[in-house]
């Protein structure tokens, strides 16, 4: 199947449950969705990559996939709002977890695929 035709149909479902995501109520002024939304798709990438996933698959779930699925962009936007309202506690607690998060979620997803340990 055409790569690009692959990339759409990876990029519409991604959409879609990133849409689902985005309804989930924020937790102490946390963006609970966004949240999840990235640290679900730090550790499903990590999985795709460290598995060595290639070809037609790697395009439909991981480039078309998890890229309409995960949102840097929001979390920016996000992270930027908490800023605007000087709610610098919950900005520093989003941006720590989030990061964090998403860096547990990958060495997870490693750890999976290789059994190795860090």
């Amino acid at each position: 199947m055409d790569t690009l035709i692959l990339v759409g149909i990876g990029g519409a479902a991604g959409s879609v449950l990133r849409f689902i995501f985005s309804r989930i109520e924020a937790i102490r002024g946390i963006p609970s969705g966004t949240f999840l939304v990235n640290i679900v798709g730090s550790f499903a990438f990590s999985l795709l990559v460290f598995s060595q996933v290639k070809g037609d698959l790697y395009y439909l779930i991981g480039t078309g996939g998890l890229g309409g699925f995960t949102t840097f962009s929001t979390f920016s936007y996000e992270t930027f709002r908490m800023m605007e309202d000087q709610d610098y506690r919950t900005l520093v607690t989003y941006i720590a977890i989030s990061v964090g998060g998403g860096l547990v979620a990958v060495a997870a997803g490693y750890l999976a695929c290789t059994g190795l340990s860090l």
